[in-house]
């Protein structure tokens, strides 16, 4: 049976998320949410290795996309995502890259440095 093609609101929906979490340091943190549950600034920031500017405005342009979502508890603010199309993607970048990680391994030679080099 052949698949009837997705409503163009989904697609739309989808194509909106796939702009916002197309870049690299928001997947990281996206995926810092997804592996770690409801986190604080501090701790995104230290587990995606990132600058606090930076890792701030991407934190808030996901919430305005409704990709993440914030909770405020005194001075700090945590950050949870329940955006399912969000972590549908993320977890098809993971099916992909554990099905292509030991071909990947197996295609490139390790580096040695030369002697003396």
């Amino acid at each position: 049976m052949k698949p009837k093609p997705l409503p163009d609101e989904y697609l739309d929906q989808v194509s909106q998320t796939i702009k916002i979490i197309g870049h690299p340091q928001r997947l990281r943190i996206l995926e810092y949410i997804d592996l770690h549950g409801e986190s604080a600034v501090s701790a995104i920031v230290t587990g995606v290795r990132g600058q606090q500017a930076a890792v701030s405005q991407h934190l808030n342009k996901m919430r305005l996309a409704g990709i993440i979502q914030a909770r405020r508890d005194g001075r700090q603010v945590y950050y949870h995502s329940p955006s399912e199309n969000a972590l549908t993607i993320l977890a098809c970048l993971r099916r992909k890259f554990t099905e292509i990680a030991p071909s990947a391994h197996r295609q490139r030679a390790p580096y040695r440095a030369r002697p003396g080099g």
